[in-house]
């Protein structure tokens, strides 16, 4: 029987962080809902920690047997799944108390694309909104932002599934990071409005990448997806003069920063 809200979850060997993320949904929330979880050929034993979400009729588990990469692992999850309305949520976090509310308010007007605000361990807030690396968007951020569009983390991100066909779905291109990016691009292309939630949800981080990567190992792949999107819709001298911006934009707000940035752009 279709479920109002499909909230589909990719697992790669997330550990406890996957069942306690379940345990969070069973708490919080009373609405119509369905939980769809698939699993890259995960080996650490997470998918058998949640043996016994199984017998409540509102968990799906699906076992892939290879990693295929978190945005096809996410497009397999959506076509499992009932619901008309789908919230793509990371393995790593946990709803906080009136988060239901929040899922009320979607499905009044489910024709947005809605965004969790997300919260780290120490309770900081995470950038809810990041300028789309395009020169026009880069421009009116530093002069105008209201008029610059944005692109916000995948970690939790709900839309009708009308909208998620609309956009293509999440582009198979990429195998990890940048998805989230051509996503949210998508929604600018076919103006769809992107408004954000109330309640934050806790994004606990320690999920598979930083396990499997270093921090200059990670930053290549996500620099490398970078340079997929731009090869995807811009010119090459736009991606220059973007990255660029950015290192001189390093340099001034986030010094540390520059020499790993510089050593991950130059194996790009």
């Amino acid at each position: 029987m279709p479920r109002e809200i499909s909230i589909i979850i990719v697992n790669y060997n997330s550990g406890e962080l996957l069942s306690n993320c379940l345990t969070s949904i069973q708490k919080e929330l009373t609405v119509d809902y369905e939980v769809v979880v698939v699993d890259n050929a995960s080996t650490d034993g997470s998918m058998e920690q949640c043996a016994a979400f199984k017998d409540s009729g509102r968990f799906v588990f699906h076992s892939l047997g290879e990693n295929l990469g978190f945005a096809a692992a996410c497009n397999i999850g959506a076509n499992l799944s009932t619901g008309d309305v789908l919230h793509f949520l990371n393995p790593d976090t946990e709803l906080k108390p009136g988060a239901n509310s929040d899922y009320l308010r979607v499905l009044e007007n489910p024709g947005k694309v809605y965004v969790t605000p997300l919260v780290n361990r120490d309770g900081s807030a995470e950038n809810d909104r990041m300028v789309l690396p395009v020169l026009r968007d880069i421009f009116w951020w530093n002069l105008n932002r209201k008029r610059a569009r944005f692109w916000c983390k995948g970690a939790s991100v709900i839309l009708s599934r009308g909208n998620f066909i609309k956009v293509g779905r999440w582009s198979e291109d990429y195998f990890m990071y940048g998805e989230d990016l051509d996503l949210f691009y998508q929604f600018w292309k076919h103006d769809l409005e992107i408004s954000l939630l109330t309640v934050p949800v806790y994004h606990l981080g320690g999920g598979c990448s930083q396990k499997v990567w270093n921090p200059l190992e990670r930053e290549i792949k996500v620099q490398r997806s970078f340079r997929k999107f731009y090869d995807k819709y811009f010119t090459r001298w736009q991606y220059v003069a973007v990255k660029l911006y950015f290192l001189v934009h390093n340099l001034i707000k986030h010094p540390a920063k520059v020499k790993g940035d510089i050593k991950a752009w130059s194996k790009v």
